[in-house]
């Protein structure tokens, strides 16, 4: 597994605005989020989990770009604000 301390925003010598879309496995995005491969596998299923991109039949990947959004909507400043959201999004 690589680690990535930095990633550049553009390509080298690429226009503003040009955004690196850096596509990752499955399990790396698992480590990414400290989740188990199984829980990622669950919420792709119930449609709870972060967008992801479908490589092949078998293969599926997903957008660093797409984690980092996912990451930043579930954040909160207490634990009530986290039992509002979860009421609000229930089926």
């Amino acid at each position: 597994m690589v680690i990535i301390e930095r990633l550049p925003m553009t390509r080298k010598g690429g226009a503003q605005g040009d955004i690196l879309r850096l596509v990752v496995s499955e399990a790396d995005a698992a480590w990414m989020l400290n989740l188990a491969k199984r829980t990622l596998q669950a919420k792709r299923l119930d449609g709870s989990g972060p967008p992801f991109i479908q490589i092949s039949n078998r293969r599926i990947g997903y957008l660093v770009s797409d984690l980092q959004t996912w990451i930043d909507g579930r954040a909160v400043r207490s634990t009530s604000d986290a039992t509002v959201r979860r009421l609000r999004n229930a089926p």
